[in-house]
């Protein structure tokens, strides 16, 4: 508000007080810019002539309203432009005065205008796959688009260029390096190992075809159970269209425990993961979470919410006795502009059924089985050789990462077989290592909190960052299930040693003394351990136990 303002000279209307302003990028693309300021109405015969008004942006040399813009509405004058990088912010000021060649008619007059910002992306744009129809990665600020090649080379990758291409099992891989080097390398440079700091894939967001004809309405196991796992090829579309009840083949998803809506087998539903967030899709460690600094496994045996401890990378000690609560404080706390958070179940079921499917471990017959994790050290991405249950050298007299031998190889160059797609684009440790905890966890019988069985509280912030579940009193009611998380749909369950359909993997739902969901089970046991496995727990350490963790990036939905 400029009261009591008269004409001046530049020299001097450039030292009046400024409007002060920010813009920023919140895309992953580039963007042109134009500052325009916008006239307000004000009734003819009070309205100062905009000729008679003078404008400052930054350091520019004045401009006085002479020339409006013709593609406008509502009276507009072009003051500035610029551009900027994916996710760069910009500060700017102008100044107005009324400008020293208006002559008296300005008098006693009011001008009233605004500033806007009209911005369009680049001409070079990043690459899209057909296939995804729109869900394709995005990359958040920090995170620097890569390739890994057949022999575990990391190079940056140019995102104008095609870097990923799910309908030929290669997944969008991106990295978060140490110490703010993001800019260190150029395109088709091969990164430094020491110079990451964690690694993520991205899951793009899909609706899937309901697979199981009793929508995972199991409640009590059975004697025998076929094993269908290896032949059930989930079907997936992509795409960032919501599937609707009332649309042909399609019903809107229920996102809710023990719920089914107006869903039946073979309708299209979108998979409840990308609800909760909206945008594209989600981005998963690559890796079980491990503890920084640690040289053995026994280092990593930390109970502490320590996001600056966080590193997802192959050939690093899992983080393990951690509890859930901490768990989850430091999923939340690594990356607050990227949205991090710990692993929700039914994000984990989303890379399960991706997996299962011919952009995954499948063709259009058939699935193999993820390769298990067999390191007694709980080494991040290794996998036994040929699958073999063959245990792992637990010597760490010279506090080193053990070397490969007899029993296992690690995942770089060698080991594709022990990730999500069978070659190195894909996620690993989702098979044996070490149980992970996930955000998933059961009600209390009053079903309005969640059933801790901690002896601390934890904050949960916001329903949109875990799956609650129904209360009940057993592991066999795998009706209070929300479809899309991997757990019911995997039935009917065996009653023996239980597990499911899927590969017989575990299949212990939560339940009031173990209510919070662990995923993919153990190094050592056996065949009861894999993708699709899920076990209820209390939330308390395990040195058996770790975690796993989701960005998406809060532009997601540009």
């Amino acid at each position: 508000n400029l009261y009591h303002a008269y004409p001046m000279k530049e020299e001097t209307g450039s030292k009046t007080d400024a409007y002060q302003f920010k813009i920023r990028n919140a895309c992953g693309v580039g963007v042109d810019y134009q500052v325009e300021l916008e006239v307000e109405d004000v009734e003819e015969t009070n309205k100062l002539p905009s000729k008679d008004i003078a404008v400052k942006l930054d350091s520019n040399s004045k401009l006085t309203l002479t020339q409006q813009m013709e593609d406008k509405d509502q009276e507009t004058y072009k003051i500035g432009e610029g551009s900027l990088k994916p996710y760069e912010e910009k500060s700017h000021e102008v100044r107005i005065w009324i400008d020293e060649n208006a002559g008296n008619e300005s008098q006693n007059k009011i001008f009233k205008s605004k500033v806007v910002i009209e911005a369009v992306q680049n001409e070079i744009a990043i690459y899209s796959e057909p296939l995804l129809q729109g869900a394709d990665p995005v990359l958040g600020k920090g995170m620097v688009a890569v390739e890994i090649g057949d022999n575990g080379e990391v190079t940056k990758a140019d995102p104008t260029t095609k870097w990923y291409e799910y309908g030929e099992k290669k997944w969008a891989n991106a990295v978060i390096l140490a110490n703010g080097k993001e800019d260190t390398y150029k395109a088709g440079a091969t990164i430094k190992e020491e110079d990451i700091e964690s690694y993520f894939v991205w899951i793009p967001k899909y609706s899937y075809k309901l697979f199981d004809e009793k929508l995972g309405e199991y409640i009590d196991p059975v004697k025998e159970v076929e094993e269908k796992g290896s032949t059930t090829v989930i079907e997936i579309r992509f795409g960032l269209e919501d599937t609707k009840d009332g649309n042909s083949n399609e019903c809107t998803t229920p996102k809710t425990s023990g719920n089914k809506g107006l869903c039946k087998q073979g309708d299209w539903m979108t998979h409840p993961a990308f609800l909760a967030f909206g945008g594209n899709g989600i981005w998963v460690g690559k890796f079980e979470t491990g503890y920084k600094g640690a040289e053995n496994t026994s280092g990593a045996q930390k109970n502490e919410n320590a996001p600056d401890k966080v590193i997802i990378k192959p050939n690093v000690y899992s983080w393990r006795s951690i509890q859930v609560a901490n768990a989850y404080q430091t999923s939340y706390g690594y990356k607050r502009e990227l949205d991090s958070h710990l692993m929700k179940n039914t994000e984990w079921g989303a890379v399960a059924y991706l997996t299962n499917s011919i952009y995954g471990r499948c063709n259009n017959t058939s699935c193999t089985e993820v390769y298990v994790n067999n390191s007694l050290n709980y080494v991040t991405g290794v996998v036994a050789i040929n699958g073999a249950d063959t245990g792992f050298s637990k010597d760490e007299s010279e506090n080193t990462i053990p070397k490969e031998n007899n029993s296992v190889s690690y995942v770089y160059p060698t080991s594709p077989t022990a990730s999500t797609t069978g070659n190195n684009s894909g996620i690993f440790d989702m098979s044996g290592g070490s149980w992970e905890y996930v955000a998933g966890a059961m009600l209390k019988e009053s079903k309005e909190e969640i059933e801790f069985g901690l002896s601390e509280t934890i904050d949960l912030i916001d329903s949109k960052y875990y799956d609650s579940y129904q209360y009940w009193t057993g592991q066999t009611h795998w009706n209070r299930r929300i479809l899309g998380d991997a757990t019911g749909e995997l039935g009917p369950m065996n009653s023996g040693w239980i597990g499911s359909s899927f590969y017989q993997d575990y299949a212990y739902f939560v339940y009031n003394t173990n209510p919070w969901f662990c995923r993919g089970a153990l190094n050592v046991q056996q065949e009861r351990r894999g993708l699709f496995a899920f076990w209820g727990e209390k939330g308390e350490t395990h040195s058996n136990t770790s975690f796993r963790i989701v960005l998406v990036p809060t532009n997601s939905a540009s």
